[in-house]
């Protein structure tokens, strides 16, 4: 199966939707809302929505970009993973930023195996992408505040 074919065939969503109830039925296990780790995510996915739009570009002219931009991925997982009783949020954020995986991570490393992306496979992968982005900012919503 090629990485493009995992990428559509992805059944994630569900796990990803059962991971955010679970959090949401725990209460007093899960972290309280963070204004900045919601701020992270809801930059960062807006940020990755415009630089993934590029990658029907070579991946060579956004290299720096790109490695600038999975910094600030970097950096906002430390900080969610920094809070305590926020172990859900943090693993979600691995998930979404692991180049070995089949989202953001997994999208850049792809891009720049393959030097560009043809326009439909670069929109499969990005909505995937958003909807992880979106798992996380729900997520942190539904937190106590």
């Amino acid at each position: 199966m090629s990485n493009l074919t995992h990428f559509k065939d992805m059944r994630w969503k569900t796990a990803l939707l059962i991971v955010a109830l679970a959090a949401w039925s725990c209460g007093s296990l899960i972290a309280v809302f963070d204004q900045r780790a919601y701020e992270n995510a809801t930059a960062l996915k807006a940020e990755a929505s415009s630089l993934m739009a590029q990658a029907t570009e070579p991946f060579a002219d956004h290299a720096d970009e790109v490695r600038a931009f999975l910094t600030r991925v970097d950096a906002a997982y430390e900080y969610a993973n920094g809070i305590p009783k926020n172990e859900i949020s943090a693993k979600q954020w691995r998930i979404l930023k692991d180049p070995d995986g089949n989202l953001l991570g997994g999208f850049f490393r792809l891009w720049e195996q393959k030097g560009t992306l043809l326009e439909g496979d670069r929109d499969a992968i990005k909505k995937n992408v958003t909807d992880g982005f979106d798992t996380i900012i729900a997520l942190e919503a539904a937190k106590i505040k």
